[in-house]
Formats: structure tokens, sequence, C-alpha cells
């Protein structure tokens, strides 16, 4: 698959590098592209790429030396016997000293994990050996406690020490789009409810357009790649796979709040609440409250969803038929798929990809209209739900949305107009900007009411 969408993040490594010595952490959860980034970020540059593995101190600073003798064009050098990281950050240094050099340490975790003192190592190489060399040094690892604490926090040895900072997020789905422009819209945004923007996903869906068969082979036959990704997943990125994958599925069974996920798992919500904590910050679920709190940190409406779309896929359509699964049946899992996939799933796709189109549309200008924040809105009662809504960040304007996933038909009047009750019932007498999002367009009697009320329609991720 082609290399898609990061402009902004290669635009901070290459601002960094037209530095004397830039120093870039990269780090963000498995699967997400953080390497080929930075490789696609070193082409035709002088770049020394190392990535470190799961195996002993010595033998990494073994592999390292080799790497470096053989940039440096020394190769007697990888011989040697190495003890000291030290001694070969300046080897590194010493090379090519006229020219600018990119230093990438990837899975820079594996490296902690062996030699705890590594911090403390680096930041003795970047102030007294790399920052004055013609350096550009980048760090790249999992966005996991270890990467947090022992790079970015302020405990560090390497506090202050960064020039720049990536945390990468999946792709948009107007970057996921650029790569799929041989499907329909409708085939693009079932690929991203199953794959999100991850692009090691993505990958099985590029080569085929046959989304269904995509499926069969890689998320419903036991050797597929995607079979057991979320069990993979826990296991290699938390300490408890089991109370991570049982949070997960009790909230995926419809449990959002934190009282009843708790209840549901028999543990107090002071047990629950490190599990809950990781996997947000691992970005498989997510914290949602209405858009319109004022302090959103401390709302006790906050309400737990599984956000990485492939997480959602499995425990709805993989998990609840494993056992048939198992025995090489695939035949209720894709039924389930048949009948509920469109109706029951992709409209909440629609929504998240509607809040992206949005915050796109004001960035680039094209909706008058500053947010603050992005989200939806609903009551206290759980009987008033708007699918986008925004509250302006210098006035009292507030932005709200709907958003209508039909297959045949167009975003008629009626449905606007139930749409604009629902929003005076909600917010009366607020200064409301209004947009309408859609797949099949919108009726001409709507065009013409949201032209003369100067309400946007988006149709496809694309203003009319």
């Amino acid at each position: 698959m082609d290399f898609l969408g990061r402009t902004k993040e290669l635009q901070v490594l290459e601002r960094e590098h037209s530095r004397k010595g830039g120093f870039v952490v990269v780090y963000g959860r498995r699967r997400v592209g953080k390497t080929t980034l930075i490789k696609e970020f070193i082409k035709g540059k002088d770049a020394l790429y190392f990535l470190a593995s799961n195996e002993s101190a010595q033998l990494n600073m073994q592999r390292f030396a080799r790497d470096v003798a053989a940039f440096a064009g020394k190769l007697e050098l990888a011989e040697a016997t190495y003890s000291d990281w030290r001694t070969i950050f300046r080897l590194f240094a010493d090379c090519r000293k006229s020219r600018k050099k990119v230093l990438v340490i990837d899975e820079l975790p594996y490296l902690i994990q062996a030699d705890p003192a590594l911090p403390s190592v680096l930041q003795y190489a970047w102030d007294e050996i790399l920052s004055d060399a013609k350096v550009t040094l980048i760090l790249c690892g999992l966005h996991t406690h270890m990467m947090l604490s022992e790079v970015l926090s302020r405990e560090s040895p390497l506090y202050g020490r960064r020039t720049a900072q990536i945390k990468l997020h999946p792709l948009t789905f107007a970057e996921m789009q650029k790569g799929f422009g041989g499907f329909a819209f409708s085939g693009q945004l079932a690929i991203y409810a199953i794959c999100g923007g991850v692009p090691k996903y993505l990958e099985f869906f590029n080569t085929s357009k046959n989304i269904s068969e995509t499926i069969a082979h890689n998320a419903l036959e036991t050797s597929g790649f995607l079979y057991d990704e979320p069990r993979y997943l826990l296991a290699q990125d938390t300490r408890s796979p089991i109370n991570h994958y049982s949070l997960l599925h009790t909230i995926a069974q419809g449990n959002h709040k934190p009282s009843d996920i708790a209840n549901r798992m028999q543990r107090g919500q002071n047990d629950i609440s490190p599990y809950l904590k990781t996997l947000e910050e691992l970005g498989y679920i997510e914290r949602r409250v209405p858009a319109t709190e004022k302090n959103p940190d401390r709302s006790k409406m906050g309400l737990y969803f599984i956000s990485d779309p492939l997480f959602k896929f499995w425990f709805t359509y993989v998990q609840a038929f494993e056992g048939e699964l198992e025995l090489g049946n695939k035949l209720p899992s894709l039924d389930a798929i048949k009948r509920t996939f469109d109706s029951n799933f992709l409209p909440f796709t629609f929504e998240e990809i509607s809040r992206q189109t949005l915050a796109e549309l004001c960035a680039s200008g094209q909706i008058n209209f500053s947010p603050k924040r992005i989200g939806a809105f609903w009551d206290r009662k759980g009987t008033t739900e708007i699918d986008v809504c925004a509250p302006e960040s210098q006035s009292s304007r507030l932005l709200l949305g709907e958003c209508k996933l039909h297959t045949r038909k167009a975003f008629s009047l009626s449905e606007y107009l139930a749409f604009t009750e629902k929003c005076e019932r909600a917010f009366p007498g607020q200064n409301q900007v209004r947009v309408l999002f859609s797949q099949t367009g919108f009726s001409s009697d709507l065009a013409k009411e949201a032209e003369s009320q100067q309400v946007y329609l988006v149709d496809q991720c694309k203003l009319v």
C-alpha cells in the first residue's frame, strides 16, 4: 500500500532536521505506522536506522556497533567488543562530520528494559556528543508506561532535551480515502468501520475490492491475521491481559457507565480505574462526555466506549461467534454482518467521520466556526441525543449536527425540521449553527430551506 497521509508529521520531522540538533520522540499505539513514517522521512538522507530487539543489553549494543561501523565505512570496528554505549555514539558523531545525519533508535523500550540506566546514557550522549554534531536524533517506541515515564516525563533524565514529540494517531478518514480511490464512498466507509485508520489493517483491504471476502479470509478464519489480533495486542501491551479483556468485553456488551462496568465485573470502581486508564492510553477505549460540559475531566456524565474500530468489530462479529469459527463455520458470523452491519454498526462510524470532517472544514475556514471541542450531546435523562455538538471557543455560539446514513433516499426536509425541534428543546434561545451530514445527498426542498436558514450541508464528507 502506498504511503498515506502524515503530512503534518513529516513537516515536523523536516523542521527538526533543519535545526543544528533536533531531538524528536515518536510514539503511538502498535500498528499505527511509526516505523513507516520514520522510514519515509529518512529516504534520501544520511541516516542510520537501528531496530532494538527484546534481548540483552550487550547483544543490542553489539548489533548497534556493527550498524554504526557499517554506516561509518569502518567495518573493522564492527569486530571490536564494546561495553559502553557512549563509545558507539561518539563513533557515529565522528563520521561524515560535514553532513547532516539522522540517528533513529526504534523500539526504544526494549533497550530500557534490558538496561534501565540507558536514559541517563542517552542524556549524556545528547548533551556531550550528538547535539553539536549535526545530528537529528529520533527515539521511537510504543505508547507504553515505560515510554512515558522514562522518556517523556519530568522525572526522566531526558526531560527538557527533546525539541519535538509526535504522538502518532491512526489516519483520519480523509487520509485513508486517498489510498482507496477505487472504492465507492460506501465501501470506504465500511473499510474504515473495520480498520479505522490503522495502516497495517488497511493493507488487507487494499489488495481486493471484495470487502466480504477480505473479512472472511482475514478476520473469520482462524489463520487470518485479524482473527486473534485484539488478544495479541492485549497480551503484548498490558500486564494483565485477562482483566483488560474482561473490561473490554463488558463495555462491548453495552455497559458504558463506570458503575455499570464495575458491577458487571463484580469489582469496585477504584479497582477497574487502572485498567480503564491503560486501555484509554493505548487508544482502545475512550471516555466521552457531552461536548457542552464545562469541565470534561470532572464531569460525572462520563461514559466509556470502545474507540478502536477493529476491537469493536471483533467483539461484535468474531468473539461473539468464536465457537462456530473455531469449527470452521463462518456462516453465523457472516449472517450477522449481513443483517446488522449497515444498520447497527456503520452509523456510529459515520458519526465519527462526520466529526472529523467538521474539524477539517472549520480548520480550513470553509465553515465559519472555531470549535473548542467536538463531540456529541446527551442529556442526563438520556431522552435527547445529538450526533455532533461543538461549543465555540470565544463566543456563546453552539454548533449542532445531524448525521443520516441513508443508502437510497436523500436527507429530507421533514428529517431536518425534526432535528431543529430537538435542538430548540435542548438549547432554547441558544445561538445555534447547524450542519447536516449525509451519504446520499439532500432533497431539493431541504437544500432550499438550508440556503435560506444558512445551514451547512455536507455530502460524503464534502461541503455542498
